[in-house]
């Protein structure tokens, strides 16, 4: 079964027209408090979880595009993510690309990025209320306290894609030590 989660602090009406636009068949939720982030420590999106029958989580992974995009000039995503998942829907238990029960761990949270979570949810709250600059405050605080993560600074860029780029660009553009999403395990079978 795939359930889609949208993380938007703006909540259904933010996420709906994606999920519109992408056709979705399957199980979509909107999750504004990022609260599936921060349970399995995700910084970006996309990421998926895969979780076996018996509920046991087999894979976490970021940057797991099912196809190459194009914007113009700039090409994301991955073509060979999605054939792990049709051989995962193929095989079950026996695909190679399931982790062992047990073997998977969550990447460690540092003590300062533990602190990300409970601001970016006032700064989700206090926008709720109708009350920005408070909101923009507690945002701020989530992304000094993880500033790796993607999902709290995503929440305070706009989403025309110049300008989405354009901030894109501010925090990742001189980055050249950090990969964007963490490596894929399991590609290179």
């Amino acid at each position: 079964m795939i359930i889609a989660v949208a993380q938007d602090s703006q909540g259904v009406e933010a996420a709906k027209p994606w999920y519109d636009e992408a056709g979705a068949t399957y199980v979509t939720l909107v999750d504004p408090q990022h609260q599936v982030s921060s349970l399995y420590n995700l910084v970006n999106v996309p990421s998926t979880v895969w979780i076996d029958e018996a509920g046991q989580v087999r894979r976490i992974d970021e940057g797991s595009y099912a196809k190459i995009h194009r914007n113009g000039d700039f090409e994301f995503g991955r073509s060979d993510y999605g054939p792990m998942v049709l051989d995962w829907v193929a095989n079950g238990e026996t695909s190679e690309y399931l982790t062992p029960v047990g073997e998977l761990s969550i990447p460690p949270v540092e003590d300062d990025a533990l602190k990300a979570a409970p601001a970016f949810r006032l700064g989700v709250y206090f926008q709720n209320q109708g009350m920005t600059e408070q909101a923009e405050k507690y945002w701020a605080l989530a992304q000094a306290f993880n500033p790796d993560s993607v999902n709290f600074h995503r929440q305070d860029w706009a989403y025309t894609p110049e300008e989405a780029g354009e901030n894109w660009m501010k925090k990742y553009g001189s980055q050249t030590d950090k990969p964007y999403y963490r490596p894929i395990v399991g590609l290179d079978k």
